[in-house]
């Protein structure tokens, strides 16, 4: 039986509820992004996972139809999380889960909330992060397949324009983004710099060839801090 437990004061009123997980949310690529998350998370064969953001729960699904033990925690109680809670304050113990997976969640933080959640994420992980965040820049892509050499990929990235005042206010109206990779100097240095400075030692970032828009960071702890 699900064990609920409630941690949470007040929910910003921008959080997806579960009306935004409708069928037009799996437009654009998003089951690439899902392989990718799940692909990140079980390449280290976890028996635990925390998963933070209930979403379509289709990753956790996946996860527990391979036997891996799945705890989902998310504000909004109408997505039927295990944990009622905020990911600023996870009710667990330190090293409670081998991995943390947060995908699509912080960005409906404001962006001084960024450390305190992934410091927390650290206080409760064992061994990786699985972190993706939306990533406004834009990036291109080409592969070559070269005599003696093979296949070669080659990428770049190009700096969006500032936004003005109306383009935020509808993102942060219509999607419920805080912030963006791209915006207002965050960076994906940024990013990365923020994780090693709350204890992550190895950190990859990559985006997903199909939904450019998403980034993940997958950040593992060294082995003297698991």
């Amino acid at each position: 039986m699900r064990c609920i437990e409630t941690c949470v004061n007040q929910i910003d009123e921008h959080v997806p509820g579960v009306e935004h997980y409708d069928p037009t949310y799996m437009s654009h690529g998003r089951a690439y992004s899902f392989a990718a998350q799940l692909d990140a998370v079980l390449s280290v064969s976890p028996m635990s996972v925390l998963e933070v953001g209930v979403g379509t729960g289709i990753c956790a699904l996946a996860m527990r139809r391979l036997g891996v033990t799945v705890t989902t925690l998310d504000v909004q109680a109408a997505l039927s999380p295990d944990i009622l809670g905020d990911v600023r304050a996870i009710p667990r113990e330190a090293q409670s889960f081998e991995v943390s997976s947060c995908c699509q969640v912080l960005e409906h933080l404001p962006f001084d909330q960024f450390v305190p959640a992934v410091r927390e994420l650290h206080r409760v992980t064992r061994t990786r992060l699985v972190l993706s965040l939306p990533d406004t820049t834009r990036g291109f892509e080409c592969a070559l397949v070269l005599p003696r050499i093979g296949l070669k990929r080659f990428s770049c990235v190009i700096p969006t324009r500032a936004p003005n005042a109306a383009w935020r206010a509808e993102r942060l109206e219509t999607m419920g983004h805080y912030w963006e990779i791209g915006v207002d100097g965050i960076s994906a240095r940024t990013i990365v710099r923020a994780l090693r400075a709350v204890g992550f030692a190895s950190i990859q970032t990559f985006r997903v060839r199909e939904l450019q828009w998403h980034r993940f960071f997958v950040a593992d702890l060294a082995p003297t801090s698991r």
